[in-house]
């Protein structure tokens, strides 16, 4: 008897199952579920980045009239207190807010809201970020870890050809009419491309060449026109000629300490807090 009961409650719970199963599917038909959910699957979660959750969190509380048109958000350094995060990521909450027409910032001023409804290009900018959604610190942090590894390796493989190339990239960056111009972003990019190229290891310059893809982000530019000054052009144009010389005297530790001193130098103006601190 025992066994026949056994029996009969995994039928019931088989066919219960299958009913499940089947009603899932058709709603699923009918649009009333996504695939993951009709086929019993959890839904893939979105990685997101934690800069785009404080901007989320920032817009909402703009559109409730927490902070009204008009006003100035609280200072870089207190939002990162209240919001228990880091600075940095407060950093890039905000001017992601400024590539969306939501706030104006002036560095040394303060953070003003322009507007309580969100312009649809809030999105469009977030999305414009990258697949993988990458901010301007992380990107120059994670240039730090390979260009000090292809300076050292281009320093020991170079030939003449990529020398040849590395000085057409630096006279076509120092051509350019201003920071802002593309021939200057593209002669920086051209610089430290062919330095890839010449380490030897082609799966470095394809590397190099996709980090170098994301500074053309709104994100990116928007840091680059608040937080780099105008001294920037001079010292990246020393920098450069330390790190040229280096792999042209085939110095691999010379050439990675000098591209250190670059990248640290450019994520270190990255790093100046909105308010000048």
């Amino acid at each position: 008897m025992v066994r026949r009961a056994a029996i009969r409650s995994r039928s019931e719970i088989r066919g219960r199952q299958k009913a499940s199963d089947k009603l899932m599917k058709d709603l699923g038909k009918a649009g009333l579920l996504t695939s993951d959910e009709a086929e019993g699957r959890l839904p893939q979660i979105e990685p997101m980045r934690l800069y785009r959750r404080i901007a989320d969190l920032l817009s909402e509380r703009i559109d409730q009239g927490v902070f009204p048109i008009g006003t100035l958000l609280p200072p870089e350094r207190d939002l990162a207190q209240q919001l228990g995060v880091s600075r940095t990521s407060v950093r890039e909450a905000l001017i992601a807010l400024e590539v969306a027409g939501k706030v104006s910032i002036r560095v040394g001023h303060g953070v003003q809201i322009l507007e309580a409804i969100p312009r649809r290009v809030y999105r469009d900018a977030a999305a414009d970020i990258g697949d993988a959604d990458i901010g301007p610190i992380q990107l120059m942090e994670a240039r730090r870890h390979v260009e000090l590894k292809t300076a050292e390796l281009a320093a020991v493989n170079r030939t003449e050809g990529n020398l040849q190339r590395m000085r057409q990239a630096r006279e076509y960056q120092a051509s350019a009419p201003s920071m802002r111009a593309a021939q200057y972003r593209d002669g920086d990019r051209d610089f430290h491309v062919e330095i890839a190229r010449a380490s030897g290891n082609a799966a470095y310059a394809v590397l190099v060449a996709t980090l170098w893809s994301y500074p053309s982000k709104p994100l990116f530019r928007k840091f680059e026109e608040l937080l780099v000054g105008p001294n920037r052009a001079a010292t990246t144009a020393t920098e450069h000629d330390g790190i040229y010389k280096a792999i042209a005297d085939r110095n691999p530790v010379a050439a990675r300490l000098a591209m250190k001193r670059h990248l640290n130098a450019v994520i270190r103006t990255f790093s100046r807090g909105l308010d000048g601190l």
